[in-house]
């Protein structure tokens, strides 16, 4: 008995140097798993839209409501954003941007706000700017990653599966491009941009 337990002993401390790392390799293999894919970026509609009216919350002093024409036949959309620390609403008034338009709708301030504007950011968010398409761009025409299609997910389905948050953790800003896990996405014109951040996180 005496021997069958040390050997159990010695065993326990041949393996007990491997753990750390075998526990390092297990967390790298379920972060490789959980990253999104090209083809689930691909069901989130990305559209580029023009920003046709803006003003500030009129009981928030960090939210702009933006009126954005999508293209769509119902007219604008009514976005909300966090933009009061980085822009005037007038400034906003022209814009081309890129817009999320497959979540679904929630209230921000109590105002109801159909999708996300896109903006990339600097310095852990002290500097915000909104990502924007080429001016030539249509509205309502999407974005996305050259040859990867997919079928788009419906609001609920966005909600239900989770689909934006591992999308959104791979969109960042590189050399001035955006793109998604690097790759850039575009649109009929070419690639988006913002007005002077060229590297960080796009949110």
């Amino acid at each position: 008995m005496r021997v069958a337990a040390m050997l159990l002993a010695a065993r326990a401390a041949a393996l007990a140097p491997r753990l750390p790392s075998m526990a390092r390799s297990a967390t790298r293999s379920t972060v490789r798993m959980d990253a999104a894919t090209p083809e689930q970026f691909a069901r989130i509609d990305l559209r580029v839209g023009t920003i046709v009216d803006a003003f500030n919350h009129p009981e928030s002093e960090k939210l702009i409501v933006e009126e954005i024409d999508l293209g769509e036949p119902d007219g604008p959309r009514q976005i909300v954003s966090g933009l009061q620390d980085f822009y005037k609403a007038s400034e906003l008034v022209g814009k081309k941007v890129l817009v999320v338009a497959n979540l679904p709708t929630a209230k921000l301030g109590g105002m109801p706000s159909a999708g996300m504007v896109l903006c990339g950011s600097a310095d852990e968010k002290a500097k915000v700017e909104v990502l924007e398409p080429p001016a030539a761009c249509e509205d309502g025409e999407p974005a996305y990653l050259e040859g990867v299609d997919a079928d788009l997910a419906t609001p609920n389905q966005v909600k239900k599966k989770k689909l934006w948050a591992p999308v959104a953790a791979e969109l960042k800003l590189v050399g001035g491009v955006a793109t998604f896990d690097g790759k850039p996405i575009e649109t009929s014109e070419g690639t988006c941009s913002c007005a002077s951040i060229t590297d960080g996180p796009i949110s």
